[in-house]
């Protein structure tokens, strides 16, 4: 072979190789992309309005604002029906995917007259998920302890003058 043809060679050669190493654009099967959508950030929106069934609240309603997408702070009503229960809480999102682990704390009133009130902190870990719609579910376990001492007993058996007990939590979660 002679030189002129080794030439015409060695670039078809090299042109053949350089299209070959052009990358063809991926096709993403329902499959991986169920797998993306999975793993979207938690929080479309960042405002959280949820019904809560359980300590600390007992039966309540909980706003909560997210300062990122792993960090929540808020606040909720609820009743233990002889009296109301007011809490401030500050959460902590694991993950930020739909599917999330959680703490949570902070302070909580118990109160039925100015003489039956206790101030108590508790503690949440649980589990989240946030539907596509912004409706989620959670799940957890809260612990609750006394700082104070009623003056009066608590006449509910749930709320009680030595209040430092464990409780299952149920939240349904309309993130908005």
């Amino acid at each position: 072979m002679d030189l002129k043809t080794k030439i015409v060679v060695m670039g078809v050669i090299l042109v053949l190789a350089g299209g070959l190493a052009i990358p063809a654009p991926a096709r993403v099967t329902e499959k991986v992309e169920a797998m993306i959508a999975e793993n979207t950030p938690l929080k479309v929106n960042d405002t959280d309005l949820w019904v809560q069934v359980g300590y600390p609240l007992v039966i309540g309603l909980q706003y909560d604002k997210y300062a990122t997408g792993n960090v929540v702070l808020g606040g909720g009503a609820g009743t233990y029906l002889n009296g109301f229960t007011l809490d401030l809480e500050a959460k902590y999102y694991f993950l930020t995917g739909k599917f999330s682990p959680f703490l949570a704390a902070g302070p909580v009133l118990y109160f039925s007259t100015p003489q039956q009130n206790i101030f108590a902190i508790y503690g949440t870990a649980g589990l989240s998920y946030f539907f596509d719609s912004g409706m989620g579910l959670s799940l957890g376990a809260t612990y609750v302890t006394a700082i104070t001492e009623s003056e009066e007993h608590f006449s509910y058996p749930w709320v009680n003058d030595e209040i430092a007990q464990v409780s299952a939590q149920f939240g349904f979660h309309w993130n908005y």
